[in-house]
């Protein structure tokens, strides 16, 4: 597409711009809203439309936001989960020798073609966006940060200089990147989060804003080392149904988005198939660890219907004040058992196992059955696990 708009490539103000770029680059190791700055200068400094710092899964196309400019979530939503696929740009990097930046005008075979393809005209079109260019910043297996470029159409196309400019960042941003991470691991570990997530009995994870497991409990440890339908793959949680990967990739890194202030919408609950058993459910939800906190973070909370969590009558007896009759007919009516099956299978009158009850009523502060339940279901001894039984191999969240 031709132009009459001057090059967007000045060399004398690009120069200018680099030492400025660079200390954004570096304040964003520790800054709360890490690189947004950077990328807001890239934009500035460029003369660009948008940029779009994401992770993308090379063989799957799962998407997740890190930091974005000039684009909407919703935009970075799409993409994600209809045409990532789709993209010719990505695809060309992902096969090429990653720390170099690629232009889809200049690198892309018969980039005509671009322009008549589903992705052009359902997402680049709408959103105003004629060029793009990109580059891999770090490669861990399939997983890949990559780094997006995009000009309108009445910028100028990319050209080779601007290329072997950005590339003198790539080291920069390299090494930037991993520093944040490694900043962030030595943060959360000085944390209690991570060892207050064992008292769950619910399986549940941490993760980083790099959407990398910081932390996983001891329940979740063994869920995943029971499974093949859930699985860590280079610290990222990977389904086995693809769709439904991505779906949840997009709502952890929603959710990181959301801890650090912005105004993304969350949908928190993704259902993932199994053959033959219920969906296993997971709520994500962002976690916010105060107003100074540098970094982005969620909890995944796993739910599988076929191994719901249990009360204990210990707890139960301990949390209420109740006698070991007492907490055991909680528990037992908890479980589904009416007053007539927990009387057969104790050989207990009737009437005993109702002024049992009274007792339990009187302790609990509740008048029937359901209320009983309700307060049993809703309480710590439901959701806060057994010291016995926990003390599993460790694994390696990554």
């Amino acid at each position: 597409m031709k132009t009459d708009k001057k090059s967007a490539y000045e060399p004398n103000r690009l120069h200018a711009a680099f030492e400025p770029l660079l200390g954004k680059l570096y304040d964003g190791v520790t800054a709360p809203h890490g690189f947004q700055d950077f990328i807001e200068g890239l934009v500035d400094s460029f003369r660009l439309k948008a940029v779009t710092l994401i992770i993308l899964h090379a063989e799957t196309h799962e998407v997740k936001g890190l930091w974005l400019c000039g684009i909407t979530q919703d935009w970075v939503a799409r993409y994600a989960l209809e045409y990532a696929q789709e993209d010719m740009l990505a695809n060309h990097i992902v096969a090429s020798p990653v720390a170099h930046f690629y232009a889809s005008n200049l690198d892309i075979a018969n980039p005509e073609h671009i322009s008549r393809s589903r992705f052009y005209r359902e997402w680049l079109e709408p959103q105003g966006v004629a060029y793009a260019a990109g580059a891999i910043v770090l490669r861990e297996g399939p997983w890949c940060t990559q780094i997006i470029l995009q000009r309108s159409p009445t910028q100028s196309e990319f050209t080779r200089m601007e290329m072997d400019t950005l590339d003198l960042l790539m080291p920069h941003m390299q090494r930037a990147l991993q520093m944040r991470e490694r900043f962030a691991e030595l943060q959360l570990g000085q944390d209690f989060l991570a060892g207050g997530l064992d008292l769950l009995m619910m399986p549940t994870m941490f993760f980083n804003e790099h959407s990398r497991a910081a932390h996983l409990n001891k329940r979740a440890k063994a869920m995943l080392a029971k499974n093949d339908f859930l699985k860590l793959q280079d610290g990222h949680l990977v389904a086995s149904d693809v769709a439904g990967s991505r779906k949840l990739n997009l709502e952890i890194a929603n959710a990181i988005q959301a801890s650090r202030g912005a105004a993304v919408p969350l949908n928190e609950v993704v259902l993932l198939p199994r053959p033959a058993k219920l969906p296993l459910m997971l709520m994500v939800a962002p976690v916010r660890l105060g107003a100074e906190q540098a970094h982005g973070a969620a909890l995944v909370f796993v739910f599988d219907p076929d191994h719901a969590p249990s009360l204990t009558t210990d707890r139960v007896r301990k949390l209420f004040g109740l006698t070991d009759a007492e907490a055991s007919l909680a528990v037992a009516l908890c479980g589904g058992r009416t007053l007539d099956d927990i009387a057969r299978e104790r050989h207990v009158s009737l009437n005993t196992l109702k002024t049992q009850l009274k007792s339990v009523f009187a302790k609990t502060g509740t008048n029937r059955q359901t209320e009983l339940v309700s307060l049993l279901l809703a309480s710590p001894a439901y959701f806060l696990a057994e010291r016995t039984g926990l003390d599993l191999p460790p694994t390696s969240a990554g």
